[in-house]
């Protein structure tokens, strides 16, 4: 037997070996002993998983031809195939970066006791580390109109914050995200496909990934991502019933088949999850009534039976969720209106039934989501409109209904989700269109309604994502248009992110070439570009400097509009442009050109809408436009579908809707059901419910509000908590919102003084500073917000000089 480390011998020592044992043999006819040589290299552990921030020692284990071994550890080279994810140092232990499986590899030399390279490898799976998260963006995807909805999430209260939408493929059923936030991915299940996003980890923004759509199976359904990030999984619930696996390119978020895709699965298989160390694949097949269980290879993510698959469950089983832990999985039975539960060896990945496990639900209940201590579980019931609560005995996996379960939702619950921190649950509701907050008390469970946002048609998955720090809007710049006689130029500020104070750009003014008594203007919602209406038929675009706030008129404009084009607004998603046109009572509409900001007329504008249009807005989802006609035959709110695709207009049922005479100006809370106007002869204004279906409007009770002396503009902040409005006594008045209702109550001490006429008023996004346009002073004076009562309180250096005429202004932000 050899001693000490094989590979130190000089070879002067292996010749000196040498020639003792030929003297040893010297009298001997059987020749020369061959000393041993490595014949392989084993690594230790094998494929182990381990959260990110952790490390791992492994060994090298040489097994030499005479079958003996020694530790090689500090001899060989360690080397891992992803740097990026893994380091590892000369003697094998190892420091991760990302998520991913890494090939670690241990190498030795040529001519070192053997005549060529030996090397062993095996992958180290890294996974999400468990901890808390800030919630920071959430995805909804709608199954009807074929899009995915962009929210932020406010960190302390859970109210979302509509952020844009995308298009997605025919029918798109769930929502996914990859465990670093990188990338999103959609079952679509009509156009049997995949779509897949990037993610802007700033702006929750997303890019279609190169080469998307990609194809899945028949009707696609449910898509999960292993905790490695490294590969995705679908259901596809329709004939052959199949798993398909793909290899997620970590880099890109490019989705490639792995050896074998796709699997053999029960029938209807609904949904998939994989354990919390990514060994095992878990499948609830609806119509066979069964459990497919299937260890992961930990290389190329194929898929095998493990012995003992499937495992029966409850009546058609529809989705499948693990426990955080990974010692438990909860199935939801659909038709018996039950839940199944299951103990899971984390070795082999087998199921058994949970002794005397029983759950009551409501009715076709569709999916179950644990938060993340693996406290509590919820359960969205279908038919029932409601969600049941349970908390989970951490020993026995037992569930207990919560006091006050089940908690009222919106019409057909789906696939609800909680947010990392585990403080908010959120629930989409397809038939209602909505998606509502509930907060969880961290003790017992119990759901406390926070609130409702609408959704688009379809509401039905929710992915949320989470990181170190919230979501933060800072405000950045402001702008506003000085429109007086022989003015025609824009001022333009940066915001001082403390103090709300504004501080002239360079430049500033800037002179409107190509238009002529400029009347109104918009910001895109990634405030890239400034839209100025203006002359008798005109539209100018001008590109923002990120970094200095100046501006630069886009090559081809101006744009034509109709005959006087007064407001103009840009939709939710940054996409469409529309400009009312005051003599001709039109609407102009553009699509836009997302990387320059310019305009392509649609095919189909212009629109027809009331007498005397003065405003529009599209409410926060995308879905509807909204236009106050100033006439006086016909003063009333025209109101349009949008179609998410070409941008056209399609009158609602029953526009337009009528208000008190002349609405001067129109705003929709950030929630998107309750509507604003100012209407300007009758010195009131109108409130109306949004119908989340339609898009008709409702008269709220009392049907109008005191907006003091001949109002001009209205706005909501964008919490949804204030409306604010100018009026002619040169003062800007101030309304609490009821958040249930969305009816209006006077803030005290209001109105406050703006200047000489008022004229436009806006919140910045951040909801701390009011920013209101007084046409004669020539000047914006500048609010802080009082966040409980909604006062204001002018900013040091209020009013800010501008120009005679100043009318319409507007601020962007940095989202971070």
């Amino acid at each position: 037997m050899l001693h000490g480390n094989r590979f130190n011998f000089s070879f002067s020592a292996i010749l000196l070996a040498f020639v003792f044992t030929s003297l040893a043999l010297g009298g001997c006819s059987t020749g020369r002993q061959t000393p041993p040589t490595l014949a392989s290299i084993q690594v230790t552990p094998t494929n182990p998983s381990i959260a990110l921030g952790s490390s791992e020692q492994f060994t090298a284990m040489g097994t030499f031809t005479d079958s003996s071994t020694q530790d090689l550890s500090k001899i060989v080279r360690w080397t891992s195939s992803d740097t990026t994810a893994v380091t590892i140092d000369s003697s094998g232990l190892t420091t991760t970066h990302a998520i991913g499986r890494p090939k670690i590899t241990a190498t030795t030399d040529t001519g070192v006791g053997t005549a060529a390279l030996v090397t062993g490898s095996t992958r180290l799976v890294i996974v999400a580390a468990a901890g808390f998260a800030a919630p920071r963006f959430a995805y909804v995807s709608n199954l009807v109109d074929d899009t995915l909805s962009v929210y932020t999430v406010n960190a302390a209260t859970g109210q979302l914050r509509a952020h844009g939408y995308v298009l997605t493929g025919s029918h798109p059923d769930s929502v996914f995200l990859d465990p670093s936030g990188k990338f999103a991915y959609i079952t679509n299940d009509l156009t049997n496909d995949i779509s897949a996003f990037t993610v802007d980890p700033a702006s929750g923004s997303l890019t279609p990934v190169p080469g998307s759509p990609f194809p899945a199976g028949s009707f696609p359904f449910l898509i999960t991502v292993d905790p490695s990030g490294t590969f995705a999984y679908v259901a596809n619930g329709q004939p052959p019933f199949n798993i398909s696996a793909y290899e997620i390119d970590r880099s890109t978020g490019i989705l490639s088949p792995v050896p074998g895709s796709p699997f053999a699965a029960g029938t209807s298989p609904d949904s998939v999850a994989i354990d919390r160390l990514g060994k095992f694949a878990y499948v609830a097949n609806f119509t066979s009534g069964d459990i497919w269980v299937y260890g992961v290879d930990p290389a190329n993510g194929s898929l095998a039976p493990i012995p003992g698959s499937p495992f029966p469950a409850g009546s058609q089983p529809g989705s499948i969720t693990l426990h955080p832990g990974g010692q438990f999985a909860y199935v939801v039975n659909q038709s018996s209106n039950s839940l199944s539960g299951f103990s899971v060896d984390a070795t082999t990945g087998v199921l058994k039934p949970l002794s005397g496990f029983s759950a009551p639900a409501g009715t076709a209940p569709f999916h179950l989501a644990l938060d993340p201590s693996g406290k509590f579980a919820y359960v969205a019931n279908g038919a029932s409109n409601s969600v049941s609560a349970y908390t989970i005995n951490s020993t026995t996996g037992a569930f207990s209904e919560v006091s006050g379960s089940p908690f009222p939702s919106g019409m057909e619950p789906s696939l609800l989700s909680v947010d990392p921190s585990g403080k908010f649950l959120y629930v989409p509701s397809e038939l209602s269109n909505d998606v509502t907050t509930y907060g969880i008390d961290g003790t017992s469970g119990i759901l406390t309604s926070l609130g409702i946002v609408r959704a688009r048609p379809g509401a039905r998955a929710i992915a949320l994502s989470g990181g170190a720090t919230p979501v933060t809007y800072t405000p950045k710049f402001a702008y506003l248009v000085n429109a007086g006689l022989a003015i025609n130029n824009m001022s333009a500020y940066t915001i001082d992110p403390a103090t709300g104070a504004l501080n002239p750009v360079a430049g500033s003014p800037f002179t409107l070439s190509g238009s002529t008594s400029p009347s109104w203007l918009a910001v895109d919602p990634n405030g890239r570009f400034v839209y100025i209406t203006g002359g008798l038929q005109s539209l100018t675009v001008y590109r923002i400097d990120p970094a200095t706030g100046v501006l630069a008129k886009l090559s081809g404009s101006p744009y034509s509009t109709g005959n006087n084009p007064f407001a103009v607004a840009v939709d939710a998603s940054g996409r469409f442009v529309y400009v009312v046109n005051q003599q001709d009572n039109t609407i102009s509409a553009y699509r836009v050109d997302l990387s320059t900001g310019g305009l392509t007329p649609l095919s189909s504008s212009p629109f027809a809408t009331g007498t005397n249009p003065q405003s529009l807005t599209s409410d926060p989802t995308g879905r509807f436009l909204f236009v106050g006609n100033f006439g006086l035959s016909g003063a009333g709110i025209s109101a349009y579908s949008i179609d998410p695709v070409t941008g056209a207009l399609t009158d609602v049922a029953g526009s337009p809707f009528q208000t008190d005479a002349g609405p001067h100006s129109v705003a929709v809370d950030p929630s998107g059901r309750f509507l604003y106007t100012a209407n300007n002869p009758s010195s009131d204004g109108s409130a109306f419910l949004i119908d989340a279906v339609s898009g008709a409007l409702t008269p709220l009770p009392g049907t109008t509000f005191a907006a003091g002396y001949l109002p001009f503009a209205v706005t909501v902040d964008p919490l949804g908590r204030f409306v604010y409005d100018t009026n002619g006594l040169n003062g800007v008045s101030a309304f609490s919102v009821d958040p249930l209702t969305g009816v209006l109550t006077l803030v005290p001490t209001s109105p406050f003084l703006a200047g000489t006429n008022p004229t436009d008023v806006t919140v910045d996004s951040s909801g701390k500073f009011a920013y209101v346009t007084a046409e004669s002073s020539g000047n914006v004076s500048a609010f802080t917000l009082d966040p409980l009562t909604g006062a204001l309180t002018p900013v040091p250096g209020s009013p800010f000089p501008a120009n005679t005429g100043a009318t319409s202004v507007t601020t962007t932000a940095t989202l971070q």
